[in-house]
Order: C-alpha cells, then sequence, then structure tokens
C-alpha cells in the first residue's frame, strides 16, 4: 500500500496550505486567493465572525451596564448629600438653631460654605428663577460659570428632585436641582463632576478591546492549527483523489487515530479505493485467464485450418469435426464467463417456496444418466425453503459431473441435504435463522489439502488429480450461486479417500416442514 506522507510534499506542516495548480498560481501567485476559499480559512473566519460578535455583544452590555450603574452612583451619592444639607437648613430653622434669623436661601448658602463640597463638587442655590450663590470645592474644577446659570436654574421642579447633565468646559457635570420644603421658588443645586468616571470607564474599554483583540489573535492561531489538523485528512484525500488513475490504484490517504467525522471518512476513502483496487485486479486477472482459455481453442483452429488438406474430403470432414468441436467448447467458455459476470446482479436468482425431498429428486433424475456410478441419496431434508430451484439445481449438476469426471464405474456418488440450526456450546438450540446444507459425495481421489481453496476460484485447478480437464469455471460457477444465496462453497475431502462438496445456505425466514 502507497500512503501519502508529509515526506512525500516537501516535509509540509501538517496545517500547511494545500498545493495549487499552475493556471491558479499564474493568476494569483501571492496564493492568496486559494487560501481564502479554503474549508480551513472559512473554518476559522467562521470561528473568529463568532467570537467577535459574542465578544462585541457582551462587552457593549456590560459597558452600557457600567456607565448607566455609575452615573446611578453619582446621582445617588448627590442626593443623599443634598437631602442633608437641605434636611439640616429646615431642621435649623423650625427648632430655632444657627440659621434660624436668616432666610432659607442664605441658610442654604452658610450651610454648603461649612459642609464644604469635594473638589470635583460644586453647590448652587436658586431663587426665583435665578442663581443666587454658587459655592465650588476646587476653582481647577468644572464650575457653574455665567453661560451655565439659565440651564442650571432650568433644571428645577417644583414636585420634586430633577436630575440632569450639564456641560461645564467639555466636561459632564451630574447635576440634581432640589426643591426646599416650606420655602417657594428656593432650591438647591448640587453637581458632581463625572468626567473622571467616564474616563476610567472608557479606559475599561479600551483595555477590554485589547484584550479581546488579543484573544482573537490567539485564537486564529490556535483555530488555524487546530483546524489544518482536523482538516489534514481532507487534504490528503483530495491529493490521493488527484493521484488516483485507472493504472495506479494503490494511493491511499494517512489516517491518523481518532473517530472524529474526518478522520472516518478518510477511513471511508481507503476502504472504497482497496474495493476499487480489488475489483481491478479481478478483473484484470479475469480478463488475463480468459485469454488465456480462449487463445488455446484459436489456436487449435488456425492450426487445423492451416493444415487441412483442400483436395481430401476425409481430411476436411475430420477438420471440419475438430473446429465444431472447438466451437462448442469455445461457446461453454463464453457462456460460463457471462453466468459469472452476471453472478452478482440481484436478479442472478430468484427465490420461490421450494421441497427439498422434491428437488433432490429432480436432480437425481437428471445427474443418473451422466455415467454407469453408484447412484445413492443419503439424506432428505424434509423442509421447504425459499431458495432458486434452477441455481441450486444447475449447482448440484455441475458438482454431480465433476464428480464423474474422477470416479470409475464402481464408485459412489451420493447428494444429500440436511437443515442445520445454529447451536450453542452445549448442543443447546439458539434462536436463529436456519442453514440448508447440500452435498455431492464421492469416493474418488479426493483432493489435496493445498488446492481445497482454489479449486473454487475462476480458472483454478488443483495441481494433480482433480481439475486437470475443463475450463476450471465449474465449481467457480457453483461458488458464485452458494454466494448469490448469502452461503458459502465448501469441499471436506482426505486425498486419496474421496470428497464431499457441500453448499451452505443461511435461510432468510425459518424453515417449514413438508
Amino acid at each position: 500500500m502507497v500512503t501519502i506522507s508529509d515526506e512525500q510534499h516537501g516535509g509540509k506542516d501538517q496545517a500547511g496550505p494545500a498545493p495549487t495548480s499552475p493556471a491558479a498560481e499564474a493568476q494569483d501567485p501571492s496564493g492568496w486567493g486559494a487560501k481564502i476559499h479554503s474549508v480551513r480559512f472559512r473554518v476559522v473566519a467562521a470561528m473568529l465572525g463568532m467570537m467577535l460578535a459574542g465578544m462585541v455583544i457582551a462587552g457593549l452590555v456590560t459597558f452600557v451596564v457600567q456607565f448607566q450603574d455609575s452615573d446611578a452612583r453619582i446621582d445617588q451619592a448627590i442626593l443623599d448629600k443634598a437631602n442633608s444639607v437641605v434636611k439640616l437648613v429646615q431642621t435649623n430653622k423650625e427648632t430655632s438653631g444657627d440659621y434660624a434669623d436668616t432666610s432659607y436661601i442664605s441658610a442654604l448658602h452658610e450651610a454648603a460654605e461649612d459642609i464644604q463640597p469635594r473638589g470635583n463638587e460644586v453647590m448652587a442655590g436658586i431663587e426665583n428663577g435665578r442663581v443666587a450663590w454658587t459655592v465650588e470645592g476646587s476653582k481647577e474644577n468644572p464650575h457653574l460659570n455665567t453661560a451655565l446659570f439659565d440651564d442650571a436654574a432650568g433644571l428645577r421642579d417644583a414636585a420634586g428632585a430633577a436630575f440632569g447633565e450639564l456641560n461645564a468646559d467639555g466636561r459632564p457635570l451630574r447635576t440634581l436641582v432640589l426643591p426646599v420644603q416650606g420655602a417657594p421658588g428656593t432650591f438647591f443645586l448640587i453637581g458632581r463632576d463625572a468626567g473622571d468616571q467616564r474616563e476610567h470607564n472608557v479606559t475599561s474599554v479600551r483595555t477590554y478591546a485589547l484584550v479581546a483583540l488579543g484573544m482573537l489573535l490567539a485564537a486564529a492561531l490556535i483555530g488555524g492549527l487546530v483546524a489544518g489538523r482536523l482538516l489534514y485528512p481532507l487534504r490528503r484525500l483530495r491529493e490521493a483523489s488527484s493521484a488516483v488513475s485507472p493504472e495506479d490504484l494503490t494511493q491511499r490517504v494517512e489516517v491518523r487515530k481518532g473517530e472524529d467525522d474526518v478522520t472516518l471518512l478518510a477511513k471511508t476513502f481507503n476502504t472504497m479505493l482497496e474495493r476499487l483496487d480489488e475489483g481491478a485486479q479481478q478483473q484484470q486477472q479475469f480478463l488475463d485467464d480468459a485469454s488465456h482459455e480462449l487463445r488455446t481453442p484459436l489456436t487449435i483452429l488456425r492450426g487445423h485450418l492451416e493444415l487441412e488438406t483442400v483436395d481430401d474430403p476425409e481430411d476436411v470432414i475430420a477438420t471440419r469435426d475438430v473446429l465444431l468441436d472447438e466451437v462448442d467448447r469455445m461457446q461453454r467458455l463464453v457462456d460460463d464467463l457471462l453466468l459469472l459476470a452476471n453472478s452478482g446482479d440481484p436478479g442472478f436468482i430468484r427465490r420461490e417456496p421450494v421441497p427439498i425431498p422434491e428437488l433432490l429428486d429432480q436432480v437425481m433424475e437428471k445427474v443418473r444418466v451422466l455415467a454407469d456410478r453408484q447412484w445413492l441419496i443419503d439424506e432428505k431434508a424434509d423442509y421447504v425453503v425459499e431458495v432458486d430451484p434452477q441455481r441450486l439445481t444447475q449447482a448440484l449438476v455441475q458438482l454431480s459431473a465433476n464428480a464423474v469426471k474422477y470416479t470409475g464405474p464402481s464408485s459412489t456418488i451420493a447428494l444429500g441435504s440436511r437443515i442445520e440450526g445454529p447451536t450453542a456450546a452445549d448442543g443447546t438450540p439458539l434462536p436463529a435463522s436456519d442453514t440448508l446444507l447440500l452435498w455431492v459425495r464421492d469416493d474418488g481421489i479426493g483432493v489435496a489439502p493445498e488446492d481445497q481453496q482454489r479449486i473454487f476460484e475462476r480458472f483454478g485447478r488443483a495441481h494433480t488429480g482433480r481439475g486437470e480437464e475443463g475450463s476450471g469455471l465449474g465449481l467457480a460457477i457453483v461458488a458464485a450461486i452458494a454466494q448469490a444465496h448469502g452461503g458459502l462453497a465448501t469441499v471436506e475431502s482426505e486425498y486419496g479417500h474421496g470428497a464431499t462438496f457441500l453448499i451452505r445456505i443461511p435461510l432468510q425466514s425459518a424453515s417449514v416442514r413438508v
């Protein structure tokens, strides 16, 4: 068996690209066209596409939630702080505390200065729609400048807290405007710079993108290697298919260990090639043997015609008889060849219910006139079975004629049949289909052990004893008939002490006793 291995392809790596044709290389010298259209590329591209889509969706959902959550946490923090300031002012006003003698707007201002906003915060008081004062945590951070006054005041809502986001010198300012209960038209405003948090979130997005890109590159590399290894049998399959020709069916795909679909495909392809190779060898052997067998009668025909004396009537008659005999032998040979050629067709046998005793009796009536022998029937299977009676008659007649050739006038030739059921080791019958056993027995010279297999082959003859005469197709026809029934033809013989030729046919349905 010839295999296609790495060494035969210049030691290329298994995951390497498949070779391209000269025409394809002329149109695409770089070879990228073939790579892009390869199964390996498309598998890896599909895998990367699905990974990319999954990462984008997961990242989008994650970071949208993260941005919303960070804004919600800032909003909750400034709401808690605003409530603390407003509640402090209201409590002190009601209990004659520190802010009892000042207006609400002034009390809010004093409270804001006492609390001291964080460096990224700003506080303001709104009265009658105008920003009355502002307190900034840091002069360097965004603050409520004049341009934002109207926007900040516009957030107020007498019904409750109002959230918004202002653009303070290009930075986002999460803003809350809270009405002061007991002081109509008075509002407390607090804003916190969300720029740092947003930048942190954006940095997380960039980090995620870089990590995802690295994972995609690693997946592309690993996926390419894995896909190349998995698809390796496919590439070898294509190369082997290209190398197969009617003159050379010995190519095989190198199969790695495993039970994946691609490996099983390579094994199936090798099995197909083996069957084709075996069939081609059998066909070639068949043609060689047939041509050899036909050459002999043709040589005889030509020799007699060349030596014939046309002016001698007796020589002409003798030559004609010889030629007719050779023509008959050629006709029988051709008929046998055609029968063997058709033995594999589904319609070669036609099953029907056949009483085995009647079949044996009919065969005995036909064969007893072949020669003066002691013809016997050893045993009759008293059953009706589904077989082809004509083909079985043909096989039994052929075996009987073969027995006649190698026995003398005082010899015994016996036919027999039996139904055998499968049994266990202890002899207990098993519930399975029966087997029909037919045989032809003689007490002639027998068959040597080394010849007992080959005599059933086409043109196979024994080296001594049986098979010296004839075309060598008779027993092959018997074997073909047995195989067409799903059975087997064998011989049991001790050389010099006769032979028993057997046909075993497994029955498709249970046998029925007559």
